[in-house]
């Protein structure tokens, strides 16, 4: 009897604290149970929830880069900017009268012609260039690093025609080349763009690479990187270099431009640009301040920019040579600018 109670003592303790054990692994399960399922749910909801918001912040990128994009290509296109001559595949065909002073260049007067036809024969990829103007210098435009060759400064041509053919017309990429001449030489070239997104800013290098019969080989590398400001305001710096084979030294180029779009007809252009040299001694060679107005005048094909500037040239000892430039140009086949204005900004 002794005995049995003794057993029976030794085993409740044992057999409560088995039962408690029990008791709480099954709590332990149902509470796993419980609680694992939905955490697991709200695990699945949150991921769902980030996959669904990723294609939408996707898609807010991408309308974001393409008003940029639009925006810039606008202002490129109104301010009548090698940027959007060269890759133009349209038919375009601009006259165009500027009249200009400066203290060290008097008035002076020139005429100028020039365009694009396009070829639709031939998959659209074909144009034929053409330019014309008078063989006089129009010093007061000329810039030591000029934005087009052979169309500013001594280098400036009477007549031309070329073919361009494109390859490739890309928002990321745009690969042309260009055979063509004039009375007194023949050239061909290559063009070659590349624009990606940095952030906030975008990025876009040209290079130009052409040879002339008479002048040899010409290349002209840039980068451009501009971010919008504004709803009506654009910031571009570009650094741009020009090696000619038949000069020493390297010109080359720091241009900041600021772009205020005022309406749908009107818009500024603040620029300020240090050029520089390697030959015969490396220093700047021009100082320049730019105040570009364009505006559509009378007709929506008619366009009036007054520009006043001053330059602080070497050749002149650096003496600020104020000056300005008025210009009326008469556009024919490019309307398409007034539509995209339109998809761009709400007034």
């Amino acid at each position: 009897m002794m005995h049995s109670m003794r057993i029976r003592q030794d085993f409740q303790p044992v057999f409560c604290l088995s039962v408690w054990r029990q008791m709480a692994c099954a709590s332990l399960a149902v509470a796993v149970f419980l609680l694992f399922p939905s955490r697991i749910v709200c695990a699945q909801s949150a991921r769902t929830t980030e996959a669904d918001d990723l294609p939408l912040l996707d898609s807010v990128q991408e309308r974001t880069s393409a008003a940029v994009l639009d925006f810039a290509d606008w202002m490129d296109d109104f301010f009548n900017d090698e940027r959007a001559i060269s890759e133009e595949n349209r038919t375009r065909i601009k006259l165009e009268m500027s009249l200009g002073y400066s203290r060290n260049d008097d008035f002076e007067a020139k005429p100028r012609i020039s365009g694009r036809i396009e070829l639709p024969h031939l998959n659209r990829k074909l144009n034929l260039l053409l330019f014309a103007s008078d063989d006089r210098e129009f010093l007061v435009e000329q810039k030591p690093l000029p934005s087009l060759p052979r169309q500013q400064g001594g280098g400036e041509r009477q007549a031309a025609a070329a073919l361009q053919y494109f390859f490739k017309e890309e928002d990321t990429y745009n690969i042309s080349s260009t055979f063509g001449g004039s009375f007194d030489y023949l050239y061909a070239g290559f063009r070659f763009r590349y624009s990606r997104d940095i952030g906030s800013w975008r990025g876009r290098c040209i290079n130009r690479l052409r040879y002339f019969t008479d002048d040899g080989l010409v290349d002209n590398l840039s980068y451009d990187l501009e971010r919008q400001l504004a709803e009506k305001w654009l910031f571009r710096t570009t650094a741009a270099a020009e090696w000619l084979e038949d000069r020493d030294g390297l010109a080359h180029s720091l241009v900041f431009r600021l772009f205020q779009i005022i309406n749908g007809e009107k818009a500024l252009l603040y620029e300020v640009g240090s050029y520089l040299d390697t030959e015969e001694s490396y220093a700047m060679t021009d100082l320049q301040v730019h105040l570009r107005y364009r505006q559509r005048f009378l007709r929506d094909w008619l366009i009036l920019e007054i520009a006043p500037q001053i330059t602080f040239p070497q050749e002149y000892d650096r003496q600020p040579n104020p000056g300005f430039i008025m210009k009326l140009e008469a556009e024919f086949g490019n309307l398409a600018g007034l539509d995209i204005f339109s998809g761009i900004f709400d007034f």
